[in-house]
């Protein structure tokens, strides 16, 4: 994210009283800003956007608006308004480390860099007060639509466990139910859950009215979840469907966890990209949304990043310590045993293949970073996802589909938010440039409007410095 730092001399006191004027003024004015709605691919010249109570109540030309009393007024002259970002995959340091919750300064990290609507895709007791303190406006950050706890066949790993463990039936019934009741928004399966018992956590879900998102493991297969319409993400199973019957048993690839097994990597070398049609007109007649993830699949485990690239990535100072030693050192454990570049090449080539053929079959995707694995970072992450859906060959618009209007669509929510329109939520991100010209324009902000709150420059600034006192600390 780009923000410009004022004069250090300027008296701090002065910047906090332009800061925050507009915090709770209930009337905002965008004057002569570049409007781009994505209702439609297009951009809306020299429009007036007046906000009040948190909605857009006029979309106009501007010159035609007066100046009301108490009126909070932001110049967009040669700016660009798109609505607020959304990210459907984050998670927080606190699945992390020592489990220290920092997700206050995390909300920051993602409104910072426009975020305005985050899933946060694994579910603890942590995350749902997190939403409530941003929905009664005592936290600053995106709205947050918050996962269940994943369900899973077994939990292999040490200390705390973000997880529900489900082998029968019965358990997965339970666990859906409870669940539901805690406030989850959906129910989100991963690792190692069986055939059986991924039917029944369908049907509970079917029956208690919530969604279920998240892994495809070789257990249930790819064709069982396209049949129940689950909702996918990381595209696991489909680098499966690739595979020639006649070759590797399907499971031994590198969808999800098998990524860090060399063996797997093998099974690269079988890899048929003529199969790349059926697939997608599989996902594309099962109906569903697809987040791919693929900037982090790609980064880590494709091409890779350089040690300098990786440290000086905007981010990476907002990362703790103890984290950061921890990241390293799970780099080094994958780069002692790393595939082949062929092998390496082939994956990234496949796995863009597969990301635009999705979007030229009319598959809707959403953009999710899957931050903070590795070296991601929540907020910084989305810029580098919707840069990595353009380099897939998804045009710059598309590319912010994937980030607005999809994630409405998707949540049911598209009547309140994701579009530029009157009527609809007040959540946009002014950007310096135009992201249609090139998409990278996405981190260039200028402002952010959220819940009735104007961030201007120092405002943001502030939320990042604040972020990182928290983080680092």
């Amino acid at each position: 994210m780009k923000i410009k730092r004022l004069p250090q001399l300027f008296p701090l006191f002065i910047l906090s009283f332009f800061s925050f004027t507009a915090a709770n003024n209930k009337l905002i004015v965008i004057r002569n800003v570049n409007v781009i709605p994505m209702d439609k691919d297009t951009v809306l010249m020299n429009y007036d956007i007046t906000i009040r109570n948190e909605v857009i109540v006029k979309l106009e030309p501007s010159g035609g608006h007066q100046q009301a009393a108490g009126q909070h007024t932001i110049d967009g002259t040669g700016k660009y308004v798109i609505p607020g970002l959304t990210d459907m995959h984050a998670h927080f340091f606190y699945e992390q480390g020592n489990n220290i919750n920092t997700c206050e300064a995390e909300l920051k990290l993602m409104l910072a860099n426009g975020l305005t609507t985050a899933r946060i895709q694994c579910g603890d007791s942590v995350y749902l007060a997190a939403k409530e303190r941003v929905k009664k406006g005592t936290w600053a950050g995106p709205q947050l639509f918050v996962s269940s706890p994943q369900l899973v066949g077994k939990w292999p790993w040490k200390g705390k466990m973000f997880a529900g463990i489900v082998t029968t039936p019965h358990e997965a019934e339970q666990l859906v139910k409870q669940y539901k009741l805690a406030g989850y928004d959906e129910i989100k399966i991963t690792f190692m859950v069986k055939a059986e018992v991924f039917d029944a956590i369908i049907k509970a879900a079917r029956k208690e009215g919530i969604k279920v998102t998240g892994h495809v493991g070789p257990l249930a297969g790819l064709s069982r979840a396209l049949a129940a319409k689950q909702q996918i993400e990381h595209m696991d199973e489909f680098i499966e469907a690739l595979l020639p019957d006649t070759s590797y048993n399907h499971g031994v690839s590198v969808s999800d966890m098998g990524i860090w097994k060399k063996a797997s990597w093998e099974t690269v070398d079988h890899l048929d990209e003529g199969r790349i049609p059926l697939l997608v007109h599989r996902v594309k007649e099962a109906g569903i949304y697809v987040t791919p993830t693929n900037f982090f699949f790609v980064s880590c485990f494709g091409y890779g990043e350089s040690e300098d690239e990786i440290k000086t990535k905007p981010g990476y100072s907002y990362i703790p310590s103890d984290l950061q030693k921890e990241r390293w050192e799970i780099r080094e454990h994958y780069l002692k045993d790393r595939p082949t570049g062929e092998r390496r090449n082939k994956y990234v080539y496949l796995r863009r293949k597969m990301v635009y053929e999705l979007w030229k079959a009319g598959v809707k995707l959403m953009a999710g970073s899957d931050s903070p694995e590795w070296f991601l970072v929540q907020g910084f992450a989305i810029h580098d996802e919707l840069a990595e859906l353009v380099r897939c060959g998804l045009t710059p618009y598309a590319a912010l589909e994937t980030a607005t209007r999809n994630p409405a669509q998707y949540s049911g929510s598209i009547k309140q938010w994701g579009t530029v329109e009157e009527g609809k939520k007040a959540s946009l991100v002014l950007l310096n440039a135009n992201p249609l010209s090139d998409i990278n324009n996405t981190r260039d902000i200028f402002a952010v409007v959220n819940k009735g709150k104007v961030y201007d420059q120092t405002s943001l600034l502030r939320l990042l410095d604040e972020a990182r006192t928290a983080l680092r600390r």
